[in-house]
């Protein structure tokens, strides 16, 4: 699925495009460029072979690679290939496969001080872009005053658009990834503090293996042995229905009141830039509704965007076969638009 206004190809960077799916395509891959510091921030970069108009940084998911996540080194240098120069900082919380209170200020704040570090940022332009839960971040960062009118564009990859909905599907839905559910009732039983360590251990133990097998979703009864009496408690904490409607009820005041900065209850401003919006049709973290939802919102409000649903990405992961044509079309055209934008267009409307 495309979403997009009157047609207008005159931003449209096409050469940019098939060069950057071209190279995700091949796998192609390596180590980035140099690695700086910012603020105690480890910040990968990757450098184009001539220089750049543009800057894209990137914020990494819920990944415990982090910046070193196999998927972020083989996009990274995909966008590398389009022409930009791109940074991906390591974050720590974002690592740890935690939701708390400090961590949406802290990444906002962030995103802003790279922004306006001049030896990072070396271009006239820039855009930011995210991954799945980390889009409420940069479309944070986006209306701050002190980026606002800096950005050219910004990209949301398997983003969301409502917090809450994306919380029922993950805690109550029988299609839903166990992933997700895990790391929000991990997280929630840290917030409350009411369980005791051996739970938190063995919650801990599943992210990880669910995280480090993550081109498969591994079923809660694989990842818990219902043999043992602990295992089977917990196993009934996460799959039992009324167990995880009341864990559902429980977090959806969290998200109100300490976890408010993961709400996307945005006001977006005049000067908003363009937004590109990436998601995978069968993605079962955060369902490609969200991006939807996200896209009828920008619409109202006026702000340039474009939206492409593609059956070849999952959350996280992309697949793609040339002999898609038309599927590959899409996603051509897609990111046609949105680099066109990154790389100084930002004021053309979709097309």
């Amino acid at each position: 699925m495309l979403l997009f206004a009157p047609r207008d190809h005159s931003r449209h960077d096409w050469l940019g495009a098939i060069r950057l799916l071209g190279r995700f395509h091949n796998h192609l891959s390596g180590v980035p460029s140099r690695l700086e510091s910012h603020r105690g921030y480890l910040v990968d970069i990757y450098e184009p072979p001539t220089a750049p108009s543009s800057t894209v940084i990137f914020t990494p998911g819920l990944s415990i690679y982090g910046r070193e996540d196999p998927r972020l080194r083989r996009f990274g240098f995909a966008l590398q290939s389009a022409g930009l120069r791109v940074l991906i900082p390591d974050v720590p919380s974002l690592r740890a496969l935690r939701i708390t209170t400090e961590q949406p200020s802290e990444i906002k704040e962030l995103l802003i001080s790279l922004a306006k570090d001049s030896n990072l940022v070396t271009t006239p332009h820039l855009a930011l872009m995210s991954v799945s839960f980390s889009s409420v971040f940069v479309l944070a960062a986006a209306t701050e005053a002190a980026l606002c009118k800096r950005l050219n564009a910004i990209g949301l990859i398997g983003g969301y658009f409502d917090i809450e909905k994306v919380a029922r599907f993950l805690l109550t839905s029988p299609i839903a990834d166990p992933y997700g559910k895990l790391i929000i009732v991990r997280s929630y039983l840290e917030q409350i503090g009411s369980y005791d360590a051996d739970t938190l251990d063995l919650l801990d133990r599943a992210i990880h293996e669910s995280a480090i097998q993550n081109s498969r979703a591994i079923p809660l009864d694989q990842l818990f042995d219902s043999a043992s009496p602990k295992q089977a408690s917990v196993l009934r904490i996460l799959a039992e229905p009324q167990s995880c409607g009341e864990i559902y009820e429980k977090v959806v005041n969290l998200f109100k009141h300490s976890w408010s900065g993961y709400s996307t209850a945005i006001n977006f401003p005049d000067s908003m830039c363009p937004v590109f919006l990436l998601h995978g049709r069968e993605d079962r973290v955060i369902p490609a509704d969200q991006s939807r939802w996200l896209s009828a919102s920008l619409a109202t409000t006026g702000v340039p965007h474009r939206l492409c649903v593609s059956s070849l990405l999952a959350h996280g992961n992309a697949t793609i076969s040339f002999r898609r044509a038309v599927e590959i079309y899409r996603l051509i055209r897609a990111f046609a638009w949105f680099l066109g934008r990154v790389k100084g267009g930002r004021n053309q409307q979709a097309g």
